[in-house]
């Protein structure tokens, strides 16, 4: 008669594998296509780069960076097993390579313009810059997909640049937590605790789509979202949920990505 209530007890204390946890998939309210889209130009509007959410929510924006690539379709198993979202800064000369990429992505969440070939905007002409934003833009249009966001490489901005985006209808994002993830020699273990740290309401994740690393981190990176009961969101679908407030600022990560 007492072995029972011990079974019992092993399975609440038994703390599930990474591979085991599922964010909910219908547990909390989605914004819809229209709302997003309202988040999205009402964040246009007000003229300033994300940085992170309002922090008020359950929201976490994961997003992905230089794809599409080799892992890309492994980072998409992973995070439709765990019913997860993200956001994937694709750059245009890697899309002849992998062209059914952009709808995949687009499927479990957006897709952002990060240039046609990765440049550092900043040092070259303007009409270079503008160049390689709308090649970009053209080429992930005729894959099915209109970008509304774009990340600039290296975190290298500047308010002509901003306006530049905004002129073509892209929101530039930027992020507050670095994954570190394209650093050379990081373990999968090292990613997950450096993304661990600054995990919050609101935070928007920079990873890479170029790395295996980030590929073996991910199932870790969404557990822990889990266990804190948080969930991992797209860019529009975070400005839907928890938008920041008029310049709040973001309590950036030490160590700035890519």
């Amino acid at each position: 008669m007492r072995r029972a209530p011990l079974a019992l007890l092993a399975l609440l204390v038994v703390v599930p594998t990474a591979s085991a946890v599922r964010l909910p998939a219908s547990s909390a309210t989605w914004p819809t296509p229209a709302a997003q889209r309202h988040a999205v130009a009402a964040a246009l509007r007000r003229g300033e780069v994300i940085g992170c959410g309002g922090g008020r929510a359950d929201a976490v924006a994961l997003t992905f960076d230089d794809g599409p690539g080799p892992y890309t379709e492994a980072l998409l198993r992973e995070l439709r097993r765990a019913h997860a979202r993200a956001t994937f800064f694709l750059v245009g000369d890697r899309l002849a390579y992998w062209p059914s990429a952009p709808r995949a992505e687009s499927r479990l969440g957006a897709v952002g313009n990060h240039t046609w070939s990765h440049p550092d905007l900043t040092r070259l002409p303007r009409w270079v810059a503008w160049l390689e934003l709308f090649r970009t833009q053209y080429a992930l249009r005729r894959l099915g997909t209109q970008p509304v966001l774009f990340r600039p490489p290296y975190e290298r901005t500047s308010p002509a640049l901003n306006r530049m985006a905004e002129r073509l209808g892209l929101l530039e994002v930027l992020w507050d937590v670095d994954s570190h993830d394209d650093v050379p020699g990081v373990t999968p273990a090292a990613i997950v605790r450096g993304v661990e740290r600054y995990l919050r309401p609101g935070a928007i994740v920079i990873m890479h789509d170029l790395h295996p690393a980030t590929v073996e981190a991910l199932p870790a990176i969404l557990h822990a979202l889990a266990l804190r009961g948080l969930r991992a969101v797209s860019i529009p679908e975070l400005l839907a949920i928890d938008p920041p407030a008029a310049r709040q600022g973001c309590p950036f990560s030490p160590v700035e990505g890519g």
